[in-house]
């Protein structure tokens, strides 16, 4: 079975302290369950509008992880920071090219 892929969109209030939440949030990401990578994108058109890719080696470690982030103090202040969660979604591999 291949990894599957988070896709969290979303907008923040203040972008450059939000960079700045994300990538302390990221740090702690690693040591979730199941963690593989984690991607920050930004918008070309509108900085305000984030996207995070990030790859787990489940759906479950994915499942996990987002219902402990909820709870834990390291990623409440990156929370408290977005505006509005356009998509949160899980996405398995169907082909890959390089």
């Amino acid at each position: 079975m291949s990894n599957i892929f988070e896709i969290v969109s979303f907008k923040v209030k203040d972008v450059e302290k939000a960079k700045e939440l994300r990538r302390n949030a990221m740090e702690h990401a690693k040591k979730f369950k199941g963690f593989v990578n984690y991607r920050a994108l930004i918008n070309t058109e509108d900085q305000s509008h984030f996207t995070d890719l990030v790859e787990w080696e489940s759906l479950e470690d994915a499942q996990a992880a987002a219902q402990q982030i909820m709870s834990l103090p390291e990623f409440q202040a990156m929370m408290s920071e977005i505006e509005a969660v356009e998509s949160m979604k899980h996405f398995s591999v169907d082909k890959f090219v390089e």
